[in-house]
């Protein structure tokens, strides 16, 4: 299936796997998709930061929000793109251009940051939580690390949301619940208010966002690798994946293909004390 055939479900140990380069390579085409591009304007907004605010970016990835944030917060602000992965965090420098953008990288991890309690104005985090050991630990950890009256902000898609098209109903339904039973965390979208509401959060707000998929989107979050392993389970037969392939290729190529999926951003405020 090639190096990168699964890397959308295995973030959680990018620098263990064989595929580091690849995981840039899926993360700039993704990063640079309209849709996305729109969802992190709207989480943006929502996060509230202005001129001087502190800021955190758990889980930052390449580094795009978190420079795109430093840039709203000013040269009186201050942001910090913290990632597990070592590779993520070296290239986020690299890319860092401007020596006088208030931004810094750090390696770590989510559950356990060492920072000072109320260390940020906001702190926020985009398609982190699905792959998580402990999402409630690194909530509690986001929350610790924000002061009293700041926000806390996630976006997490809803893998199990996928509006895709086929010829047979009861076949794409199985195997899309498959393919979100992939994940470590599928549901943690429409977890988190309660787990926020949990932590004590106000204010807790759910704006849901969606986005449309084409199948090289669909390849490169690794359908053919988890198509693959539902037939060695036994979800489908290698006839009813392969119809369904063929179905979509076609789509594909006759400009008719229709792929649709739903996320989540949830917003909260910590009281003051």
């Amino acid at each position: 299936m090639g190096e990168n055939s699964n890397l959308a479900l295995s973030f959680h140990n990018i620098d263990r796997t064989e595929a580091p380069k690849s995981a840039v390579r899926f993360l700039d085409g993704l990063n640079n998709t309209q849709q996305v591009q729109e969802i992190q304007r709207l989480t943006h907004r929502l996060l509230g930061v202005s001129e001087g605010s502190q800021v955190l970016d758990a889980g930052c990835g390449l580094g795009e929000v978190t420079r795109e944030v430093a840039k709203l917060v000013g040269k009186t602000g201050r942001v910090v793109g913290v990632d597990l992965s070592e590779s993520m965090v070296a290239e986020s420098r690299r890319r860092t251009e401007d020596p006088a953008l208030p931004v810094e990288f750090r390696v770590g991890d989510i559950h356990h940051l060492d920072f000072p309690d109320w260390s940020f104005d906001a702190c926020r985090s985009s398609r982190v939580f699905m792959y998580l050991d402990d999402p409630c630990q690194a909530l509690s950890e986001l929350v610790r690390l924000t002061r009293p009256g700041g926000t806390v902000l996630l976006f997490e898609p809803e893998f199990d949301s996928w509006i895709l098209n086929g010829p047979d109903r009861a076949v794409v339904r199985k195997l899309i619940h498959f393919w979100t039973d992939q994940l470590r965390n599928p549901w943690i979208g429409r977890q988190l208010p309660s787990l926020f509401h949990a932590q004590g959060l106000t204010d807790v707000t759910v704006t849901p966002v969606s986005a449309s998929w084409f199948l090289p989107h669909l390849e490169t979050f690794g359908l053919r690798a988890v198509l693959d392993k539902a037939i060695q389970a036994g979800v489908a037969t290698r006839s009813e994946v392969e119809e369904w392939l063929r179905f979509m290729e076609e789509a594909e190529r006759t400009g008719c293909f229709f792929g649709v999926m739903t996320g989540l951003v949830i917003r909260g405020v910590k009281p003051a004390t």
